[in-house]
């Protein structure tokens, strides 16, 4: 039977070597936190492995886990490694912060999202430059767990810019996990894999695709400023939309569909493509507008504005093709006395 002795000895031992791993640890203190103090990030007791603590503000570590951050082989060197990085992050109600591939931070429109102090995981892969994940798990101060909340893929542009794309909203049951106590990173990361591999190859919507506060809010300003016929300040906002770098702009075709279609609110990118046209943007109208058509051929404005760019580019094959689609749709829904005048002269 251990004594009493040996048993305090033993905690002892334990909790110095506690505040050893502690004191030599990496630290990472983020602003603005209101539960959780810091996230320290130490070698493990196996090579193959990072030890992740994260301490509150009464100082009691909450989290000491190794099987968050394991360092996963790759294909390019024995020197590198695939796996996550760690943060701690204090969420708003509604808004989801989300980094990217090239380490930008973005806030996302995300109404289920709670407030309150969360960890992040971000997935990082060698040679990977299209996509990452981020994996967040909530605190719960009660139950001193870390709940995971939120799944989100983001994809970069790699044909331009570099630029955040996308970021969807994935169910985070398909990860196999409920919270950081039965997370293991290394399985998570084949399962996230597989993941982004099936959201490729499906042409059914299934994950939610969330919108950059900036650009929710670009949109709603510049919609006030072309419903109040100010067309300059209307080609200043909507310029805002395009990506480029310094030797110009980007092509629309790498980057404005995946950026600026949203399958859940179609409506918007068809004002957005509306936009587009209004301010003279025309390919990044006719980019937009083209896709719109093929998926929701039920969007008869969206026609309108299709054949509209096209014929600001000249495109005059395309452009009664579209004016003709209008036409054909605007008939059929007995709407024609709703016909502009340059439908008729143009189709």
């Amino acid at each position: 039977m251990r004594s009493k002795f040996s048993t305090l000895h033993f905690s002892l031992a334990s909790t110095l070597a506690l505040a050893s791993v502690i004191a030599h640890a990496e630290a990472i203190r983020p602003e603005g936190l209101s539960v959780l103090q810091e996230l320290r990030i130490a070698d493990g007791n196996d090579a193959g492995a990072q030890r992740l603590l994260i301490i509150d503000h009464s100082g009691a570590v909450v989290l000491d886990t190794e099987s968050a951050l394991p360092r996963i082989e790759n294909e390019y060197s024995p020197h590198s490694h695939d796996g996550y990085m760690a943060d701690l992050l204090a969420e708003r109600q509604g808004k989801s912060t989300v980094v990217d591939l090239q380490g930008e931070r973005h806030t996302l429109l995300s109404p289920v999202n709670k407030a309150g102090d969360h960890l992040l995981l971000t997935t990082r892969e060698e040679g990977n430059g299209a996509y990452n994940f981020n994996l967040k798990f909530r605190y719960d101060g009660a139950t001193k767990s870390f709940d995971l909340t939120q799944v989100l893929l983001n994809e970069n542009n790699t044909e331009c810019d570099q630029s955040l794309l996308s970021s969807y909203a994935i169910d985070s049951k398909a990860v196999g996990v409920t919270s950081v106590a039965d997370f293991d990173g290394a399985r998570a990361f084949d399962a996230l894999r597989a993941l982004r591999l099936a959201h490729q190859r499906s042409s059914a919507v299934t994950a939610e695709k969330l919108m950059p506060e900036t650009v929710a809010s670009n949109f709603d300003t510049a919609l006030r400023a072309y419903k109040a016929g100010n067309e300059q300040e209307l080609k200043t906002l909507v310029g805002y939309f395009l990506a480029g770098e310094e030797d110009g702009a980007c092509d629309p075709r790498s980057y404005i569909v995946e950026k600026y279609y949203f399958p859940q609110r179609v409506g918007w990118s068809n004002d957005l493509g509306f936009l587009f046209e209004q301010a003279g943007h025309y390919p990044e109208a006719v980019e937009l507008l083209k896709h719109i058509t093929r998926k929701h051929p039920d969007r008869v404005v969206a026609y309108l504005n299709l054949a509209d760019a096209h014929w600001a580019l000249d495109e005059r094959e395309q452009a009664r093709e579209a004016y003709n689609q209008y036409y054909e749709k605007m008939l059929a829904a007995q709407k024609q006395a709703r016909i502009p005048l340059r439908v008729l002269e143009r189709k």
